[in-house]
């Protein structure tokens, strides 16, 4: 369950809660931006770090924000000479939204389930969180997706028009602003879709660290003992009947697709049907020898231009000396995040 999928849960029965999400950081700090977390007056959900900076957001959100639904803006300093305890010097600084919602905020409602349904589908969305730096601290939210439908009331908030909302990227470079008023914006889903073809150890692996970076993981394999929620909590699962009779799972130039199955030939069949699909990444584990062979194979049999085939990566992952399934799954998902990062300089 997400951040905003716990939100709405809380939302719709009522309950009010404290938001808190990392607007900025400098430095070394426990966590980055947007990193986000419900606190409740006796639980929290999820974390922005941990740590004495953590305690300090729950305190304020508990006794500041909640009682009165206000927000307010926390700037937290972690630098040595700070008068911070020694405890929380991380060589950094943030600064933290920290909102009281109540249960009955129809608005919100409004807000988290469209967030929420951006993440299910794995969609980009963007949420404003305006801030009104004023004695009251009033507090303004919307969402607006990708497709330019705006969620959520923002009547009322001085110097905010819709043309503006409509182009979050723009407020995001540009830091458009009015007085006494800033506007936070969080992206929704910025890694895209990830699919992980075989479910065993590696996968395993490599599912876990997606789902904490923020892809919107599916795992695809012909065991149901090997894809199924339990095994990988925060994914969506297909046990399918064969690798030669899956979905077709859509997919988009965001999209990434993983070949991790236990057998050159489910690899090959997989592979087939990625080479056919729009996608930003495709990788597939194995060696040099297995990938040529495969390779060759997929060229004569089906035609595939040896040219595109040798855009795989292949095999997958930096080159660090990984040999357990948990040190490859971290090689494979640095190779992620280096070819993500390329893409958006």
């Amino acid at each position: 369950m997400t951040v905003f999928e716990y939100g709405l849960e809380l939302l719709n029965r009522g309950e009010s809660f404290g938001f808190a999400v990392i607007l900025s950081g400098d430095g070394s700090t426990p966590r980055g931006e947007g990193s986000m977390m419900i606190i409740r007056e006796d639980s929290i959900f999820a974390t922005i770090g941990g740590g004495l900076m953590e305690a300090e957001i729950i305190e304020t959100a508990r006794k500041e924000v909640m009682p009165c639904h206000t927000a307010r803006v926390c700037e937290i300093d972690m630098y040595a000479n700070s008068n911070i305890p020694s405890d929380m010097i991380c060589g950094g600084a943030c600064r933290v939204l920290v909102a009281g919602i109540s249960g009955g905020d129809e608005n919100m409602k409004k807000v988290f389930r469209a967030a929420a349904e951006a993440e299910s589908l794995g969609k980009r969305a963007w949420i404003f969180y305006i801030y009104e730096n004023t004695p009251s601290g009033g507090k303004f939210s919307c969402c607006v997706n990708s497709g330019g439908v705006l969620t959520g009331d923002f009547e009322g908030c001085p110097g905010l028009d819709r043309q503006m909302l409509l182009n979050p990227v723009r407020v995001a470079v540009h830091g458009d602003s009015a007085e006494n008023v800033e506007y936070v914006i969080h992206e929704i889903n910025p890694t895209g879709k990830m699919y992980i073809f075989g479910g065993g150890h590696v996968s395993y692996e490599v599912a876990k660290l997606a789902v904490n970076l923020g892809f919107k993981v599916t795992v695809v394999d012909d065991r149901a003992e090997y894809a199924n929620p339990e095994r990988f909590p925060g994914c969506e699962t297909f046990a399918i009947d064969s690798f030669d009779t899956m979905p077709d799972f859509e997919t988009d130039g965001r999209s990434y697709i993983l070949i991790i199955t236990r057998g050159h030939a489910h690899d090959k069949t997989v592979l087939k049907w990625a080479m056919g699909k729009p996608r930003f990444y495709l990788g597939m584990i194995g060696s040099k020898t297995k990938r040529d062979n495969l390779y060759r194979r997929l060229n004569e049999e089906n035609g595939i231009p040896m040219e595109e085939l040798r855009k795989v990566k292949c095999p997958i992952g930096l080159t660090i000396g990984a040999e357990t399934p948990a040190e490859i799954a971290v090689s494979i998902m640095a190779e992620i995040i280096m070819e993500t990062k390329a893409k958006d300089k």
